[in-house]
């Protein structure tokens, strides 16, 4: 995840890389940290169910939920990474 901003309604845009394009998405880290709270390690996600959550709050072209899947899983590991260093949990 490279940015976030804010908008009026509190929805934070984050900034992913999703293939050669740079891709504002909302909710990313909302998305993210129900994953953490659900216990999962970056390895146990399914892809269909990171891509469907992150769709739930951004329109993800059917064509592109496998670019989108890759992208989100390595920015998952990023975050469930910085969480567990932060949290002091192994």
């Amino acid at each position: 995840m490279e940015r976030t901003c804010c908008l009026p309604n509190d929805k934070k845009i984050t900034m992913v890389r999703i293939g050669d394009t740079m891709v504002g998405l909302a909710s990313v880290g909302e998305v993210f940290e129900k994953i953490y709270q659900g216990k999962k390690k970056p390895e146990e996600i399914e892809r269909i169910e990171l891509v469907s959550e992150i769709s739930s709050h951004n329109y993800v072209p059917e064509e592109a939920w496998d670019e989108y899947a890759e992208a989100l899983i390595i920015e998952y590991e990023t975050y469930y990474n910085k969480k567990i260093l932060r949290d002091g949990k192994s």
